[in-house]
């Protein structure tokens, strides 16, 4: 059975959750994967991490070799791993770094590379597709569209189809408050019970304001083989929303792209649309096709375990291809 050793960067809770979820379905593959290395700013360098480093890692104590951010780069090439996988913090300021570095160190060094940040992959794409070539190595990023939930991917399985336009709900946070002020809530009650449930950070600036919504659109037209950018995209969040204006219709956060043009903007919808009734966190995606017409996908966009269904997902394709 071919063993697969994988470096994971980045332990706060996708990076946790991922090494649960590879615990519990470790059935999942014909290989035996197994984490090697862990490397974290807070939790330092950790070789062969045992079975309780999740418990462990919790408490936010130093569990292995203190590092410095500097010295990352140069232990991705050191490592014997397979895999790289990338779970960073989203950096939009300096266009996804380091994030973007380390995923290049490791394409550089021989190993392949998965991630849940949209930085590195929206502000990155040709950047990385081109290390993929030159170096036989995979790229693979579906964590950072609607986690889990099937969303470009689908395309994978409808080879031929062109791609007329998609549109969705790609941010579970403002769908939240959207939902909620429905419901009769401000706009602060709702984003304030969102934060205490974890869905928008102490800074929903990224949320609220459409950003996270757009980086995602970038990323599945990037995948389309259209080429929008965040410069070039009209982008406008829900702060300050006044759902009165929008009359009878339901409105929504929603991303659009074809190959001429992209926005994130609150959309008024019809009642009868299907995307009007999708509520609380969920995410929604409708792709319009040539051959299938409208196809649509439903399902949770966020959490750490929705996540590293994802990475999953991921480490299953580059085992399944032989590499």
């Amino acid at each position: 059975m071919r063993r697969y050793r994988v470096l994971i960067i980045g332990f706060g809770n996708v990076g946790q959750a991922f090494f649960r979820l590879l615990s519990m379905k470790k059935d999942a593959f014909n290989a035996d994967v197994q984490v090697s290395e862990i490397i974290d700013r807070r939790r330092g360098h950790i070789i062969n991490p045992g079975p309780n480093v999740v418990d462990e890692a919790r408490s936010g104590r130093l569990l292995g070799r203190r590092i410095d951010i500097d010295e990352v780069p140069q232990l991705i090439e050191e490592s014997d791993a397979d895999i790289v996988c990338e779970f960073t913090d989203l950096n939009i300021r300096d266009r996804g770094e380091p994030a973007f570095t380390y995923l290049s160190t490791a394409i550089r060094s021989g190993k392949h590379v998965i991630t849940t940040n949209k930085g590195p992959i929206a502000f990155h794409y040709d950047e990385l597709m081109e290390l993929s070539r030159r170096y036989n190595r995979l790229v693979r990023f579906k964590g950072t569209v609607m986690a889990g939930t099937p969303s470009f991917n689908v395309l994978e399985l409808l080879p031929g189809a062109s791609v007329n336009y998609f549109m969705g709900i790609l941010n579970g946070t403002t769908n939240f408050i959207l939902t909620r002020m429905y419901e009769g809530m401000s706009f602060n009650e709702a984003l304030r019970i969102a934060q205490e449930r974890g869905y928008a950070e102490a800074d929903p600036s990224l949320d609220i304001d459409g950003w996270d919504a757009a980086l995602k659109a970038i990323i599945i037209s990037r995948v389309l083989g259209w080429r929008h950018s965040l410069e070039g995209m009209e982008v406008r969040g829900i702060r300050d929303i006044d759902i009165r204006a929008f009359g009878d219709k339901i409105v929504k956060l929603i991303a659009f792209a074809n190959k001429d043009v992209a926005y994130v903007k609150p959309m008024a919808l019809d009642r009868g649309d299907v995307l009007a009734h999708v509520n609380e966190n969920l995410n929604a995606l409708r792709i319009g096709t040539d051959t299938l017409g409208d196809i649509m996908v439903i399902g949770p966009g966020a959490g750490p375990m929705e996540t590293a269904q994802a990475v999953l997902t991921d480490l299953a394709y580059i085992i399944n291809r032989g590499y």
